[in-house]
């Protein structure tokens, strides 16, 4: 610095001026000038991580009803798959048309689990006041359409064999070798969140509107 004062991490100010809530230019206004009194580095830093973990804990308070969609989300296939592994041969997915037949084979249980989520969103949006109809449907649409998009982008997956095996006992499902069970328990939770928070954005703008 010109100056010649210490001058405190760019990647923290950064962090306080495009991470945090309203307000953050006057508190690292605030933290700077502490830093320049004689904290150090590790003062500052340490600083901004406990206001990140305010404001994250605040978002997590603001957008519970997703995070609970979310966690649902993710949950609902390993505890109900069983229930819904002969959905396609009760709709009889061999005597409908193409490409019904290929839907209801490969992503009617996709689609069940998905929308078996939606209740508990629902839920949440009623106890927080932010309930539409709209917000539900528009969810699901956008919950079941990247479903859809990730299964046939999996499907590639094929062309790469030594990323897939078969799961034992049953030749006809694949598992992926190159992402672990957490791995795919956070994608599943990260598409629920996208698609709640997308299709939410307007009952979510209507609520802070009426405040």
């Amino acid at each position: 610095m010109s100056d010649g004062k210490p001058y405190p991490p760019r990647l923290a100010i950064w962090l306080l001026n495009r991470v945090c809530a309203g307000g953050s230019e006057a508190l690292a206004g605030d933290l700077v000038e502490r830093f320049r009194e004689g904290q150090t580095r590790v003062w500052f830093w340490r600083q901004v991580l406990i206001v990140l973990a305010i404001g994250a804990l605040g978002k997590m308070r603001r957008y519970w009803p997703y995070l609970s969609y979310a966690a649902a989300g993710s949950a609902i296939p390993a505890l109900l798959w069983r229930t819904v592994e002969g959905v396609p041969a009760a709709l009889h997915w061999w005597a409908l048309p193409w490409p019904l037949s290929q839907i209801a084979f490969e992503g009617s249980r996709s689609a069940l689990l998905a929308l078996a989520a939606v209740p508990v969103l629902a839920v949440g949006l009623r106890i927080s006041l932010a309930f539409r109809w709209v917000s539900l449907f528009r969810t699901a649409a956008i919950n079941l359409t990247l479903l859809a998009l990730g299964h046939y982008l999996l499907g590639y997956l094929d062309t790469v064999p030594w990323l897939i095996r078969p799961v034992p006992g049953n030749p006809h499902l694949m598992r992926i070798l190159a992402m672990p069970p957490p791995v795919v328990e956070f994608l599943f939770f990260s598409l629920f969140l996208v698609s709640a928070w997308a299709g939410c954005r307007s009952a979510r703008h209507t609520r802070a509107r009426a405040r």
